[in-house]
Order: structure tokens, then sequence, then C-alpha cells
């Protein structure tokens, strides 16, 4: 129960705050019930005593939160992604607050992570972290959890790839608004009289939103991608703790 209800308090789409608490915890309780079925045909030792019996519960929170946080990483990206887009737009000064995270965050960066929440799901991503959470018990049998040194660096890789996902994504509108930032300054030197602040602030708005939805079919496809290397890293870093 204590290494379900983490891994669905962290994850996305099971741990949005707009969620009600009572809920998180009837969904874990139920799916503990469901996976216990499965957990008993892996051998495991409970150990005697209050001491080491906390133990072994802090390490499957700690394991829980991992993975959960293993598959938060995506969309940290991707949120990641639309800031840098709107921030090029010239929506850096409009944020919205973010109901799941709690912070401000960018317009473009808010719809971006709604889309990819409604996406994850029409892919059964959903079923992904599930799979990744029976998974753990096989590899991960109860009280098997092990700290390593490894999993530290681990952790420090999947958060450094949010960098390359967020580029990936932006990317497009990144490389357009740099032809029109360039295309604004040869047109600011060859006609002086025209006021380019004024002019390149609405094209720079137009253009970023049509390559917005231009480039939905490759985001459409870059998620997909995604999610068959964010099942690879879940059972990476299974083997880390195993």
């Amino acid at each position: 129960l204590l290494r379900v209800s983490a891994l669905l308090i962290v994850a996305p789409i099971f741990g949005g705050r707009q969620f009600l608490a009572r809920a998180k915890i009837g969904l874990a309780f139920m799916v503990s019930l469901v996976i216990f079925p499965t957990v008993l045909d892996t051998p495991f030792i409970i150990p005697e005593g209050l001491l080491p019996y906390s133990l072994v519960l802090f390490r499957e929170v700690f394991l829980g939160i991992i993975l959960g946080f293993t598959v938060l990483l995506l969309f940290i990206g991707i949120q990641f992604a639309g800031q840098i887009a709107g921030l090029q737009m010239g929506f850096g000064i409009v944020n919205i607050l973010d109901p799941q995270s709690g912070d401000q965050v960018s317009i473009v960066g808010q719809f971006l992570n709604i889309l990819a929440t409604l996406l994850v799901l029409c892919f059964d991503g959903h079923h992904l972290i599930i799979d990744g959470l029976v998974a753990s018990f096989e590899a991960v049998p109860l009280a098997g959890v092990v700290f390593k040194a490894s999993i530290g660096q681990k952790l420090i890789e999947l958060t450094a790839t949010t960098f390359v996902i967020a580029i990936k994504i932006s990317a497009p509108i990144i490389l357009s608004l740099f032809a029109v930032t360039v295309a604004m300054g040869i047109l600011a030197r060859t006609v002086p009289q025209m006021n380019v602040f004024i002019v390149g602030f609405p094209v720079q708005l137009a253009v970023g939103l049509f390559i917005l939805v231009a480039s939905m079919p490759l985001f459409n496809i870059f998620l997909q991608k995604s999610l068959i290397v964010l099942q690879r890293d879940l059972y990476a870093i299974l083997e880390f703790l195993g």
C-alpha cells in the first residue's frame, strides 16, 4: 500500500492536486488490492522488530517516489518546453496558476501539459505506469529495496533529459521566431522609419501560434516515442534498486 500510494501521489495524471485526497486514497487502496495476489507469488521476509520494519516501510515509500518522479520528469520537460516557447512568443509576462504544481507557468506550458495528459491517456500511458508498478514487485520484492550510489547518478541523467525534451519540443518555434527576429533586424536597418518593436510583437505572436499548431503532429509522434523511452527508464530504475 505504501509503495502504490507513493507512486500515485507523485506520478502525473494520478497525483494532480485537482483530484480529491480521498479519491487518491481510495484509488491506491483498490490498486493495492488488485496487485496483492501477484505479490504473494514472490517470496519475502517480514522483519521482526519496530525499527527494521520501519526501515522497510521507508524503503517502499522511497521506491514509489522514485518511480513516480521518473514519470513526472517527462511532463516537467513538456511544461518547460512550453515556457521556452511562450517566452519566445511574448507570453513571458502572462502567467497563470497551475493547479497541479501550484506554481505560475506559461500559458503555452499549461496548454502543452494538458494536451500531453490527454494524449498519454489516449495512448494508454496510465496503463504503462500501472504495468511498471506491477513489474516493480517482480524486480524488487517487498523488503528487497537496496540503496546504491548508482541510483543517484541515474536520477541525475534522467533529470538532464528534461532539458533535451524541452529543446526538442520547442525547437520549431525557437527556429522560426529566430528567423523572424533576423528578418525584423534587417527590416529595421533598411526602413529606419518603421517602429520594429510595435510591428514585430504581433508578427512573433502570429508566427509562434501558427508554428505551435503546425507542429502538433510532431508533438504527437514525439510523445509516443517518449513513452517507449519512459518504459525503458522505469525498468532501468528497478534494476538499480533491486
